[in-house]
């Protein structure tokens, strides 16, 4: 990190003295970035007028705001202004991303500039992020480095950086944040081009350090796909379960209020790959049986159909595979292909994908005179296999009714 000045760059420090501040919306204690970053070239750039108790005479801070961008104005007694957001016609550098100071998930990235720099034979820009170094933010706490070209060069935002911490305790923070990710399988999906097709997500949010009074919003802001139902209220770090998403892109929005203020709108997108080459057999269903004291009965007959995505083709073989106790003094059979052959275990039923008839399912109750009376539901799984598929399963419900003969002479 060596110190270069060159002749030009020694005289725009000299007429700093005179500069201006550019006008400024809001700052000090309304911008919610706070702190110190230190470059040994310039010294230290203060990121709010708090810092120094200078608000009064000049009211200036950066800010995040509800869309990850940072804007504002920090000040360096060396180099002036140094202004975020609302710039254009940025450099090119390796691993730099052309825009505004912004954040990408937990890193910094896009450009910054000292804007004094102009005319004075330097261009003032600063890259937050590029190829080997970076800025990002953790915890409300900032690290990594900045670089600012030979004039400026690397600007730490954290004393955990050089191990000074303890001797000179500086650093960039942010003032109370909520976070919010998107979980699969205890792994997050946020960035993510192509989360597989009927993931179920787990939202987890995060509140560190907000003030008393706070309440956040977690809702999804894009349209299509998969519904989410609007958790409000929060004022503790928690999480909720989703459906299994369908093709789209998603964006996620944890937004936290305190009485009418906004204080930050934190969103996270992803995009759901289309659903994949396969097949299902249906969902539950039920199947009446009218049961007598004694004797046999069989069920109404369910037909069941291999329903196909994406093109599937291939045939599917359904097998009985779950089978229910039945109650004492009773057996159950099955049928599989519609006909009047009953079994324990029946032959499976291979089914031609797509425009199949499917096969037709039936149960045979029989029960000894005097047995206990059958009232309860069974169930029977049905399982569709097909090479290099996921078996696919349905429920089949057998639903009883008594029904005991009288007779009467008219």
């Amino acid at each position: 990190m060596r110190k270069i000045f060159a002749s030009t760059f020694l005289g725009l420090l000299a007429a700093l003295a005179a500069y201006a501040m550019p006008s400024i919306a809001s700052a000090g204690t309304e911008h919610n970035l706070t702190g110190y970053a230190w470059s040994s070239n310039i010294g230290w750039i203060s990121l709010n007028c708090t810092n120094d108790n200078t608000c009064a005479a000049s009211d200036y801070g950066v800010n995040r705001n509800a869309d990850g961008t940072l804007t504002g104005y920090a000040w360096s007694s060396a180099i002036g202004w140094i202004q975020f957001g609302g710039l254009s016609g940025f450099p090119t550098g390796s691993g730099t991303s052309a825009v505004n100071a912004q954040m990408s998930g937990s890193n910094v990235i896009g450009w910054v500039k000292a804007i004094a720099a102009d005319g004075q034979g330097w261009d003032g820009w600063i890259s937050l992020s590029g190829t080997n170094y970076s800025v990002t933010l953790s915890s409300l706490s900032f690290a990594g480095y900045a670089w600012g070209g030979t004039n400026v060069g690397w600007i730490s935002f954290s004393c955990s950086n050089d191990n000074s911490c303890g001797t000179s305790n500086y650093g960039v923070v942010l003032n109370g944040d909520a976070t919010l990710d998107v979980q699969s399988g205890g792994s997050s999906i946020v960035n993510q081009s192509a989360v597989p097709y009927g993931t179920i997500p787990t939202f987890i949010w995060t509140l560190t350090n907000l003030p008393s009074g706070t309440s956040c919003t977690v809702s999804k802001t894009s349209t299509g796909g998969t519904s989410f139902t609007t958790v409000s209220g929060i004022t503790t770090s928690g999480n909720t379960t989703g459906n299994a998403l369908t093709n789209a892109t998603y964006t996620y929005q944890i937004q936290c209020v305190n009485g009418a203020n906004t204080l930050l709108t934190h969103q996270v997108s992803f995009t759901v790959a289309p659903q994949p080459p396969g097949f299902d057999i249906g969902s539950s269903d039920s199947v009446g049986i009218q049961v007598l004291n004694s004797g046999s009965a069989d069920s109404q007959q369910k037909n069941v159909f291999v329903n196909t995505v994406g093109g599937f083709s291939n045939p599917v073989t359904i097998s009985i595979t779950g089978f229910p106790t039945p109650p004492a003094s009773t057996t159950f059979s099955y049928s599989l292909n519609g006909g009047t052959t009953f079994s324990a275990n029946p032959t499976p039923v291979t089914i031609s994908s797509p425009y199949s008839a499917g096969a037709g399912f039936k149960m045979r109750v029989t029960r000894v005179s005097g047995a206990p009376a059958f009232t309860n539901n069974y169930t029977v799984t049905l399982s569709g296999t097909s090479s290099g598929y996921p078996t696919a399963t349905k429920n089949i419900i057998l639903v009883p009714s008594a029904f005991n003969p009288a007779f009467q002479e008219f």
